[in-house]
């Protein structure tokens, strides 16, 4: 049932002036049958007129009362808008109020109050836990113990900016006008996105644990690409990396070395690689870095077969970083960068390969890195040859220099060595050779040679 038509009492009609001007006319009638007629200018005054006397008909009290005022009429009316919306609460008041909030939002945040009031609606978490940046570092090392040494040192390093600051501090009043001082001191592109990897990790894991509302990283400035290209081993640098290599701690580090000059192993990878992984024609990559992404089968070549041959890979070498220090400087490089072991193998397979998305997929990577960072690093062509010959053999004749005690370049014959461990103490045997007495006991303990028991060398003195 459509709802009965309202009836009223008086009407706003339009009329035409003699002079041509409209105005505007109310008529009815009263309850008692009084007639009313009432012409005005405005059709605003009209129907303003007309509502009173439509309420007085009904018996409605009215207040209206005429005031001096210096308002337009659709002020007036906005003004008894707002009165009705206040709920009692003095217009002046409301607006004074909101006046103050947008002063103290703009002040803090640069926002202004619609923009703070937006924010807040997407980002608020009622459950938000205030906690100290000191204890929130804490609890996400602790996170990460299960990972490895070295990625927990990255994030311990990483996040040593942050323990710069007033412990106290809680996480969620961090934003990026606090982050972007630490790091702009740091001028280095490569040093900053360093640090802004870790800081961007840690402030992830804070806003899954409700310790702050945003990743302030996010909203940093975007760094320019890196498109410098890698520095790598030279041709001679890497002879001398492998020669040290074979000799220094009877060829402990030798595989390692070789799987990452001639398969481009990143130094995880090695670490994790399990010798059944390692076949005839290939190698299986499973772990590393991209141990949760991908696995990976890279191209043996024929020369890695012959060093891993020679020296077969059972696993790293306990004090592996140590050894690695030593061979560094044994090696004489001119620049010595993170990684340039995995630089120098990718260079020269591209330059080999001649194929930048064969060499981007074997090596893990992508071709976008091995345009950026790759092309033309190699300077003489004819080293590329030269560089997947380098045998264990052809380095017999290479001289290289390790901290006394550390090694021998020409070690005697397993027959010879067999003979000489018994004609004097390794103590003299060790000065004749320019070793230490351990480094003979270790060749001679791996190669099967036997040693005099304790007390031998004691015993034929006194014969």
């Amino acid at each position: 049932m459509s709802r009965p038509k309202r009836v009223e009492r008086f009407q706003v009609k339009a009329y035409t002036n003699d002079s041509g001007t409209t105005s505007w006319k109310v008529s009815g009638y009263w309850p008692d049958g009084k007639r009313e007629r009432k012409n005005f200018r405005y059709k605003a005054d009209a129907v303003e007129h007309r509502a009173r006397i439509e309420t007085e008909a009904e018996g409605a009290a009215i207040n209206y009362q005429l005031q001096r005022t210096a308002l337009s009429r659709e002020q007036l009316a906005d003004a008894e808008s707002a009165i009705n919306l206040g709920s009692g609460t003095s217009v002046a008041e409301i607006v004074a109020h909101y006046r103050k909030l947008e002063t103290i939002v703009h002040d803090k945040t640069g926002l202004s109050l619609d923009g703070a009031v937006h924010f807040l609606i997407q980002h608020y978490k009622p459950e938000l836990e205030d906690i100290a940046i000191g204890a929130a570092i804490e609890r996400f090392l602790k996170s990460k113990e299960g990972h490895r040494k070295r990625t927990h040192a990255y994030y311990t390093t990483g996040l040593k900016l942050l323990q710069r600051m007033d412990p106290n501090t809680l996480v969620h009043q961090i934003g990026l006008k606090v982050i972007e001082p630490l790091l702009s001191k740091y001028k280095n592109n490569n040093t900053q996105r360093t640090y802004r990897r870790s800081l961007s990790t840690f402030f992830n894991w804070c806003v899954r644990h409700h310790y702050a509302v945003e990743n302030p990283c996010a909203r940093l400035d975007q760094l320019p690409a890196d498109n410098s290209q890698v520095s790598i081993l030279s041709l001679d640098e890497t002879k001398r990396l492998l020669r040290a290599s074979m000799i220094y701690s009877d060829g402990a580090m030798a595989p390692a070395i070789a799987l990452g000059l001639f398969a481009g192993l990143r130094p995880s990878e090695i670490d994790d690689l399990e010798t059944k992984n390692i076949k005839d024609e290939y190698i299986v990559v499973t772990g590393g870095k991209l141990r949760r992404q991908m696995n990976r089968r890279v191209p043996k070549p024929e020369i890695l077969s012959a060093w891993l041959k020679k020296f077969p890979f059972t696993g790293q070498p306990k004090g592996a970083a140590y050894k690695m220090k030593i061979l560094k400087v044994a090696t004489q490089a001119e620049h010595w960068v993170q990684d340039i072991i995995r630089h120098t193998s990718i260079s020269f397979q591209l330059e080999r390969d001649k194929d930048d998305a064969y060499t981007a997929f074997n090596n893990g990577t992508s071709r976008t890195m091995i345009e950026r960072h790759y092309r033309d690093v190699i300077d003489d062509p004819k080293s590329v040859d030269a560089y997947w010959e380098i045998s264990p053999e052809s380095l017999k004749t290479i001289k290289v220099h390790l901290p006394m005690g550390q090694g021998l370049n020409n070690w005697p014959s397993d027959h010879d060595l067999k003979v000489l461990v018994w004609e004097k103490p390794l103590s003299r045997l060790a000065d004749d050779f320019g070793v230490s007495d351990q480094a003979i006991r270790k060749r001679c303990l791996k190669r099967g040679i036997e040693l005099p028991k304790n007390g031998h060398w004691q015993r034929e003195r006194r014969k």
